[in-house]
């Protein structure tokens, strides 16, 4: 894994899944044929795969969240260290604990010429709220979300069942989509405010986007742009260098790393690469010694290095990092200790046992590096892959296999709230870490509406999940883009590719 492939460029047209590279090679003529000055104005972003939907409810990954952020905008944005920002709203009041009056931006347009106002945040509220089965993930991610009123054109009232205190971190992931598109499926017709507009889409291939200059954020200096899906890394990598993309993001940490006469942009990208510890798959690990000698098994400072090439740092045994609500610098980490994690599996009757670990193919590199440092320590241990679909079922219900390598998702809220996997479950979910206080402690930080308590109660969370090694805490793990000199990349203080703020260097 890792080896850079060298292609044709005839070859590299010839792969299967790459006839968007051609047309994109196509559209980015140079300014001597087409007498423009296209590096300036066009840009082909590439990675190993594209949303699955032009309907940001259902844009779920990060890939998802590549295109929205280029051609929708929620209410309110996540700027530095996770705090709101305004985006299609200016500014907001807490009313009561239950609502929150927006004042909406002005003379902003739909990319179907429609006006954006009230309204059109009440449609958008109500739909993520049906029960449409398709919406249920984005719907979760709303927590206590109850409703919308339109005072007038330009202020709007969004109201919850409960007191919510990350409801504008919430609210940054519900980009507004146009209602006069709702009944043509806004699966496959794209009409948001953002920078960009969807000219052409390809499910799995490609999307064409050009530059929406009516946008009140309107791309600096790009008039289009192309997101293209390239499951191949080597082929990636070859297209790169070709010049055919100018832009990555998803190679492999060690392939990026071999690309040493290219930019490398890493922003934190705010989760921790974790074990989950299933005790219902296997119940030794109720057993704190057992947790605690999966812990020092693992040599962390290798870990960073090897399975993520670096790009990434060594947690302090917790899952936040610094600058999150609830972050705890009095924490310390497990380190690394292969002969004290030998004597507690002995101590707690589990020498030799036997724990695979489920993950995905993007994880593989990793799970197994994981692995090896387990059979060290005298456990048996193999990898499990499982397609995507598989593996979401086993994280979110149930699990066949003990240990689960995944990376938390809390960048999405830039809060603990999204963790969920270590609080309160629905009755038949498996509980990922058997812990009362811990549960009890993450209901209570849903609703606590003063920050400093509620900080303080995380701290406590991250505490109880440190003192009890309920999880096995890996990395902090960085977002890789790859780009050449020539491309000057923009990021959202959330890590997210911005191409209205992206250039091309003549």
């Amino acid at each position: 894994m890792g080896e850079v492939i060298y292609l044709s460029r005839r070859r590299l047209l010839q792969l299967g899944g790459v006839t968007a590279l051609a047309m994109a090679a196509g559209c980015a003529t140079s300014s001597e044929e087409d007498g423009g000055d296209a590096a300036s104005t066009q840009l082909v972003f590439a990675s190993t795969s594209i949303t699955n939907s032009l309907d940001p409810l259902i844009a779920l990954s990060s890939v998802g969240t590549t295109f929205t952020t280029q051609v929708y905008d929620p209410l309110v944005d996540l700027g530095a260290e996770g705090k709101p920002v305004p985006a299609l709203a200016t500014a907001w009041k807490q009313v009561d604990d239950l609502t929150v009056e927006f004042t909406l931006r002005e003379g902003v347009v739909f990319h179907e010429g429609g006006a954006f106002d009230a309204a059109a945040v009440v449609a958008n509220i109500e739909r993520v709220l049906s029960d449409n089965p398709a919406f249920a993930a984005r719907k979760g991610e709303m927590g206590f979300l109850k409703g919308a009123e339109a005072v007038d054109a330009k202020t709007v009232r969004v109201t919850t069942s409960k007191p919510d205190p990350v409801l504008l971190n919430r609210l940054s992931r519900l980009h507004i989509v146009d209602p006069a598109v709702f009944d043509k499926d806004p699966a496959k017709v794209a009409s948001g405010t953002g920078p960009f507009k969807v000219a052409k889409y390809e499910p799995n291939k490609s999307i064409d986007l050009e530059a929406f200059t009516e946008s009140w954020r309107a791309p600096e200096t790009l008039t289009s742009a192309r997101l293209i899906a390239i499951p191949d890394s080597g082929t990636m990598t070859t297209a790169l260098r070709s010049g055919e993309i100018d832009a990555v993001f998803g190679l492999p940490p060690a392939v990026a790393a071999q690309l040493k006469d290219f930019n490398v942009q890493a922003p934190p990208a705010g989760s921790c690469a974790i074990l989950s510890m299933i005790p219902a798959v296997e119940a030794k690990l109720r057993d704190k010694n057992v947790r605690t000698a999966l812990n020092l098994a693992v040599n962390k400072d290798e870990f960073v290095k090897e399975g993520l090439s670096g790009f990434g740092e060594v947690p302090t045994g917790q899952l936040l990092q610094p600058g999150y609500p609830g972050y705890d610098d009095s924490l310390k980490g497990f380190g690394f200790d292969a002969a004290k994690a030998k004597q507690l599996l002995a101590d707690a009757g589990a020498d030799g046992i036997t724990l695979n670990i489920a993950t995905t193919a993007l994880f593989k590199q990793q799970a197994e590096i994981v692995a090896g440092y387990l059979t060290e320590v005298g456990i048996k241990s193999e990898v499990v892959i499982q397609d995507l679909a598989t593996f979401i079922t086993s994280l979110l219900k149930k699990s066949e296999v003990p240990l689960l390598y995944w990376q938390t998702d809390y960048f999405d809220l830039k809060d603990i709230a999204s963790v969920s996997r270590f609080g309160p479950q629905p009755e038949g979910v498996q509980s990922h870490f058997e812990n009362d206080d811990y549960t009890s402690l993450f209901a209570e930080s849903g609703t606590e509406m003063d920050p400093d308590a509620r900080a303080a109660t995380i701290r406590e969370m991250a505490g109880v999940l440190n003192a009890e090694a309920g999880v096995v805490f890996l990395a902090w793990p960085k977002t890789v883009y790859v780009h050449p000199e020539s491309v000057d990349l923009g990021l959202t203080p959330n890590g997210n590719a911005s191409l209205a703020t992206s250039k091309k260097k003549s």
